[in-house]
């Protein structure tokens, strides 16, 4: 059998149905690396390429790959898709918001982190992950379906952590590949200009609604059953503890400036003095998006950058 072929080669991996595999990426499958979901049907397909170029090339030379689905932009999600291409000739689809730049190093680096960081963007994150620009040869949206022979899978747009996100569901078997709606106790990321929250909530209530007995995630192992929900509570309240880390950082009587903030690290908890300045840029990003849904709401006031709780 293919998959018996897969694991010879030391590749690990989950069945979840006899057709469609979880690909367990390195790194523990955590960034700048995912899992890949494997379907060994009439097509061979692979979603999110991102588990590590060594496992890519070991796909290519076992069982082949017809089709590469992308679910979103990012990198750790992305990179394999020129191997692939190269090696296998496999065709790539990608979500039709932002195809033009899904596929391209530079575009990507101004899109996730602005004309000033986008060079080191480039330089520090982009070779750690193995990506090389590839070219798309087809688009999908909302609603369109991918079949494979036995097994398909419905694209639905979910976006928040960015804008061109989408989860994959597969109806007749009630599976859900969350993607990076990827229920982890880390909580969600929003850490590019696009990323939103209120969309993040609204496409966890889409994923939430549809009837799911397996539930892929691209950063953790797959939950099954009455554990989806429980992991879906879970980490939609970590949208409103950080709104409660945050109104904890802000003074009532005195301004609070917004570096001073960022500088305690409320969301990652990491010691922003020494130079990382990606992973600052991502907190930075995310927690100005709280302060100002807290200042929409009338918890908070706004000044020049600097805040304070509303009397």
């Amino acid at each position: 059998m293919d998959i018996d072929k897969i694991q010879s080669l030391g590749i690990r991996t989950t069945a979840i149905t006899e057709k469609i595999h979880v690909v367990h990426g390195n790194n523990r499958s955590r960034s700048p690396f995912s899992n890949a979901i494997l379907v060994l049907d009439k097509i061979h397909a692979l979603m999110d390429p991102g588990c590590g170029l060594d496992i890519m090339e070991k796909l290519a030379h076992a069982v082949g790959i017809d089709l590469v689905i992308t679910s979103h932009s990012h990198p750790d999600h992305t990179s394999g898709a020129w191997l692939l291409q190269d090696m296998a000739h496999a065709d790539i689809a990608v979500p039709q918001e932002h195809a033009g730049s899904i596929s391209t190093a530079d575009r990507l680096a101004v899109r996730f982190v602005g004309e000033d960081l986008a060079e080191l963007w480039k330089k520090d994150y982009l070779p750690v992950t193995g990506f090389r620009d590839f070219t798309p040869t087809k688009t999908f949206a909302d609603g369109h379906e991918f079949s494979f022979g036995q097994s398909r899978f419905i694209a639905l747009h979910t976006p928040g952590h960015l804008e061109d996100h989408y989860c994959l569901f597969e109806p007749d078997l009630k599976i859900v590949v969350g993607f990076d709606i990827d229920l982890s106790p880390f909580g969600p990321w929003y850490g590019n200009p696009e990323s939103n929250i209120q969309q993040f909530q609204r496409s966890i209530e889409t994923v939430r609604n549809l009837p799911t007995e397996i539930y892929i995630t691209s950063h953790s192992k797959p939950i099954k059953g009455v554990y989806i929900e429980k992991r879906i509570r879970a980490y939609e309240k970590v949208f409103s503890e950080r709104d409660t880390l945050l109104m904890e950082r802000i003074s009532t009587s005195d301004w609070t400036d917004l570096e001073d903030i960022i500088m305690e690290s409320p969301i990652y908890q990491v010691d922003h003095s020494r130079p990382d300045e990606i992973l600052k840029y991502g907190e930075t990003q995310m927690v100005t998006k709280h302060l100002a849904a807290l200042v929409d709401t009338g918890q908070a006031m706004q000044s020049d950058g600097k805040y304070r709780r509303t009397p």
